[in-house]
């Protein structure tokens, strides 16, 4: 497999990884009461929720090391702006999975962004 390919691969893993973790997190924290988010309170949740919060975090190190890897094998001017379509991916999955009101104007700005990195494909 050639390095571009491979890297594409670690960096669309990189994305998955960083968006689910995202709406993940957002999830957890909402059972949370937020006036009194400290740390005496994460130490009251049950073990569902940390163990919920260890995944989470694994989540986050998993795309970060992902994102590494692809910058070893892709230019940072390539990758980057597609990293930044991963506004997509989190849109799309927050509306579905958190019943969050995704606006016209956010999908507008959403689709300038994907539009914008359909740009920077490489053409053959």
């Amino acid at each position: 497999m050639s390095g571009f390919l491979i890297g594409n691969i670690f960096l669309g893993l990189s994305l998955l990884f960083a968006s689910i973790s995202q709406v993940a997190l957002k999830a957890l924290l909402n059972r949370l009461d937020s006036s009194a988010l400290s740390l005496s309170l994460l130490r009251e949740q049950d073990l569902g929720f940390l163990a919920w919060l260890v995944l989470i975090g694994a989540m986050i190190v998993a795309g970060f090391l992902f994102w590494a890897f692809s910058l070893t094998k892709l230019n940072l001017s390539y990758a980057y702006p597609i990293a930044c379509s991963s506004a997509l991916l989190v849109a799309l999955l927050s509306a579905f999975f958190l019943g969050e009101a995704v606006t016209l104007k956010t999908w507008v700005g959403t689709g300038f962004i994907v539009f914008g990195t359909a740009l920077l494909v490489p053409m053959n």
